[in-house]
C-alpha cells in the first residue's frame, strides 16, 4: 500500500506541486530584441548607410510617431494580394490600438496608391490605421535602403518601437512570420 502511494504522489502529486510552484514563483516575460544596438557596422553594403558604433535610430521625416508597421511596395500582383491580405490580419487586431500605425510605401514610378486601393473589394483599409503612400523611385529608395537598413532584395516588413528603434524584420508572405509579427507588436505594447 505504501508503495502505491508513493507511486500515485510521484505520478500526479510532483507535477501539480511543480506547476504551482512555476505558477506562483516562475516569471514568464519576453523581450522583442533591440537590432543594432551596436550600431550598423559593415554588416550591409549600402553606402548611405550610418556606420556610427552606436545605437541605430531611424532618422526620416516620413516615419509617423509612435510604434509603427513600415511595408514597402513596388509591384502589383499576386505577391502583392498575399501581402496585403496579411496586413489585414494585422489591422484586425491592432486597428483600436492609437499608439500603433500600419504604413504602406510604394514606389510611384512602378505602382500607385489607386491600384492598392483596387483591392478595396478583397481587403478593408482603416484609414486611421494603415496609411498608404506614394513616393518616387528615390525618395522610396532612400527611406528603404538608407532608412531601413534593407537590402535589395528584402520584401519584408520593419517594425519600429517608439524609439525610432528597428525591433524585427518579417516576411509576411509567410502565414506564421505574420503571426510573429503580431505577437511580437503584443510584448511590445506591454514593454512600453
Amino acid at each position: 500500500m505504501n508503495k502505491k502511494a508513493v507511486l500515485l504522489f510521484l505520478t500526479i502529486g510532483l507535477p501539480v506541486v511543480i506547476f504551482l510552484f512555476l505558477k506562483g514563483f516562475g516569471n514568464n516575460q519576453y523581450t522583442i530584441p533591440v537590432l543594432y544596438e551596436q550600431g550598423l557596422g559593415d554588416s550591409l553594403s549600402t553606402p548611405c548607410l550610418d556606420q556610427k558604433k552606436q545605437q541605430y535610430v531611424v532618422n526620416n521625416e516620413l516615419i509617423p510617431e509612435g510604434m509603427k508597421i513600415i511595408h514597402f511596395e513596388r509591384l502589383d500582383g499576386p505577391v502583392l494580394k498575399t501581402r496585403l491580405e496579411e496586413l489585414e490580419r494585422v489591422q484586425d487586431v491592432f486597428y483600436n490600438d492609437e499608439d500603433i500605425s500600419l504604413n504602406t510605401f510604394v514606389n510611384a514610378n512602378t505602382i500607385s496608391v489607386t491600384d492598392i486601393q483596387d483591392y478595396d473589394q478583397r481587403i478593408q483599409f482603416l484609414d486611421g490605421f494603415w496609411k498608404k503612400s506614394e513616393l518616387d523611385s528615390t525618395s522610396w529608395a532612400n527611406l528603404k535602403y538608407c532608412a531601413m537598413a534593407m537590402t535589395n532584395l528584402d520584401n519584408r516588413v520593419v517594425l519600429i518601437d517608439k524609439k525610432n528603434r528597428i525591433r524585427g524584420y518579417y516576411n509576411i508572405l509567410e502565414r506564421e512570420e505574420t503571426d510573429r509579427l503580431i505577437l511580437e507588436l503584443r510584448i511590445l505594447k506591454t514593454e512600453e
